[in-house]
């Protein structure tokens, strides 16, 4: 299984090195310092409140990767970003991925977001997925940026379906992409790039 590749080493466009693996029991305190620094305008929208200890404990002690595979991306002994894949329980969505990813302010337009949702796209193949999905805030201008990038469409806008700390309504996008074309993109960038297992091009996220 890919899951038993990691951990891996991968070059952002600055050059700094990260460490992305799976994530582990170990990582309990680290991924709630990470959700806990986070500023709010970046947590509010998250489906989850990642403050919560006992749901950090949760995803960190009751990993079911039959359901989500979950990756941290790691500077030296900082946790910098977490991605994670979910594979969609209904029968008749069996056939598609649900991604979701976060990433340090201080690691964002550097690429990082970009090398961890290829793990993600190799994870889906890897698990005869044929689509994923991803759910961005419409006016999260990076996000959207960075993943229409990698071939991402917007499918649909859910107008005012989310709403901030201040209660003003947000429109959420929902992001789909065929995992083949995906995979495609990935593999004709690792072809142009001089460093092909370690760099993308594009600001990333």
């Amino acid at each position: 299984m890919l899951i038993d590749a990691y951990p891996k080493t991968v070059v952002l466009k600055d050059g700094t090195e990260i460490v992305i693996r799976s994530l582990a029991r170990g990582d309990f305190e680290q991924l709630l310092d990470f959700f806990t620094a986070l500023p709010e305008e970046d947590r509010v929208f998250l489906r989850d409140d990642v403050r919560d200890p006992e749901l950090i404990h949760r995803w960190t002690e009751q990993l079911d990767l039959a359901r989500v595979i979950p990756l941290v991306a790691y500077d030296d002994s900082e946790l910098v970003g977490s991605a994670s894949l979910h594979i969609m329980p209904h029968e008749c969505m069996r056939h598609v991925g649900h991604v979701r990813l976060v990433t340090a302010r201080s690691h964002r337009h550097k690429g990082l977001g970009a090398l961890m949702t290829r793990e993600l796209v190799a994870l889906a193949e890897e698990r005869a997925l044929e689509k994923v999905q991803a759910h961005v805030i419409e006016d999260n201008l990076g996000a959207v940026r960075m993943f229409e990038k990698l071939g991402f469409k917007t499918v649909a806008v859910l107008e005012g379906m989310v709403k901030d700390r201040s209660w003003k309504t947000r429109n959420l996008a929902i992001m789909v992409n065929d995992v083949a074309n995906l995979t495609q993109i990935m593999e004709q960038w690792i072809q142009e790039s001089m460093l092909p297992s370690h760099r993308v091009p594009g600001d990333g996220a």
